[in-house]
């Protein structure tokens, strides 16, 4: 085990140490894997325990318009500190089929996306694809696509991880290093799965990036539109430590955000801890 490892919970911390034991234990025997990486909280906790498990592995991002660009920069850096293999697949599909409990329409699937990737290599044929899901993700992947197909490995989900479980191993083990566990899919940016496309989850990931050159880290962006379905407005989330800096520069970043095609900006005035379910007005 790795020696990068804080204690936050003693009775917690053991019972986790020993879940992460089995794992381990699990991915040793399983050999060769190909791992989703999307560069968030859970993809990163799946490939630290890969590398701690010493298995061979193949990172794989597909980098769609769902995607921060923050996050495939993460897998990026976390991939060539440690020399991990990782090939990033362009893609304009618009990859997510669930957003505040609202269900997409017609939603593609993500993990056959990936197991159509590796079909082009030959040299994985026979290596699993190992999904960072907990037991949520999978019985929700289960009612819009079915069983998965054999080619995948839940193997989170298949021992009883949570959403927290996962949180929880990515602190433990100072993950927070290579950015934030906060759940970071642009279309939880949208309060209406109708207003969400190719054009518009760029649109905000563009914001949030121009925030972030004017120092604003952690800003997060979220589209509306109003009655007309013209105007287009930007509502921006600071934490506490930001907002200050944002009324000093308001002219700043008032221009930036109509450079990006905002019509209208506003700023969340509610801390950030007693905020509502993200995309949620």
């Amino acid at each position: 085990m790795s020696n990068n490892i804080i204690p936050l919970h003693q009775g917690r911390d053991h019972a986790t140490r020993e879940r992460e034991k089995q794992l381990l234990a699990v991915m040793r025997e399983r050999g060769p894997l190909l791992v989703s990486f999307s560069g968030r909280m859970e993809s990163c906790y799946t490939v630290e325990l890969c590398r701690q498990a010493g298995v061979t592995i193949q990172a794989i991002t597909v980098d769609n318009p769902t995607l921060p660009r923050r996050d495939v920069s993460r897998a990026k850096r976390y991939c060539a500190h440690y020399g991990i293999p990782h090939l990033v697949v362009q893609s304009d599909e618009v990859l997510y089929f669930s957003s505040h409990g609202r269900e997409k329409h017609d939603p593609l699937n993500p993990i056959e996306k990936v197991l159509r990737i590796r079909s082009e290599h030959p040299e994985w044929s026979k290596w699993p694809l190992l999904v960072p899901g907990s037991i949520d993700d999978l019985a929700l992947y289960r009612h819009f696509f079915g069983e998965p197909s054999l080619d995948s490995w839940w193997l989170f989900a298949e021992a009883g991880m949570t959403t927290r479980d996962f949180c929880y191993g990515f602190h433990q083990h100072r993950l927070g290093v290579w950015g934030s566990n906060e759940p970071d899919c642009l279309s939880l940016r949208f309060s209406c799965d109708e207003e969400i496309d190719g054009d518009r989850l760029r649109m905000v990931d563009l914001a949030e990036q121009m925030l972030k050159d004017l120092g604003m880290p952690d800003a997060r962006v979220f589209f509306h539109t109003l009655a007309d379905r013209q105007t287009l407005l930007c509502r921006v989330r600071l934490p506490d430590s930001e907002r200050a800096m944002a009324f000093d520069r308001q002219h700043e970043l008032m221009s930036a955000l109509q450079m990006c095609g905002f019509d209208l900006v506003t700023l969340d005035l509610h801390r950030i801890d007693d905020s509502p379910e993200l995309g949620v007005l």
